[in-house]
């Protein structure tokens, strides 16, 4: 049997390719997108009041916030820091989920979003920055799309 030597310099592009290989495998293979942790908390919903309902096809929602939102809306003043701002997803009368939007500071455009589970859990992998991207849209209305209803006194129950 006949064995074969490598010289140092001859063995280096084998240990580069090999080690390049592995650092490959580690730190680029897939991995599950995780939604970015942020500081929305579930929201009281027993302070919250609902303020108008939204209906398409087999979707209702209801929208909620608290008492203190809803006056400084119709002040024409920005909500508070902490604010809630919820969407109850019902589907075929069922309720579905949470999704919650939620003033993090004292700067108008610091809102951040969440979807919680009928249970009150986040949903781990949803991508919340969709939420915002979209909102921005609406940045003179409070990131609200349903502005209109929390300045009126037509929907409140």
């Amino acid at each position: 049997m006949k064995v074969y030597r490598l010289s140092g310099l001859m063995a280096l592009p084998f240990v580069v390719v090999l080690t390049g290989y592995f650092l490959v495998e580690t730190e680029f293979s897939p991995t599950p997108a995780l939604a970015a942790a942020n500081s929305v908390t579930f929201p009281p919903l027993d302070q919250l009041m609902h303020y108008t309902t939204v209906r398409r096809g087999i979707t209702r929602e209801h929208m909620l916030t608290s008492p203190q939102a809803l006056t400084a809306l119709k002040a024409g003043q920005p909500v508070p820091t902490g604010t809630h701002m919820v969407l109850v997803d019902y589907q075929r009368d069922v309720l579905t989920r949470y999704l919650v939007g939620q003033k993090i500071g004292d700067g108008e455009n610091e809102w951040e979003y969440q979807w919680f589970w009928p249970d009150g859990t986040a949903k781990a992998d949803e991508n919340v920055a969709r939420c915002y991207s979209c909102h921005r849209s609406r940045q003179s209305e409070q990131f609200m799309f349903t502005f209109d209803g929390a300045i009126s006194d037509d929907d409140l129950l």
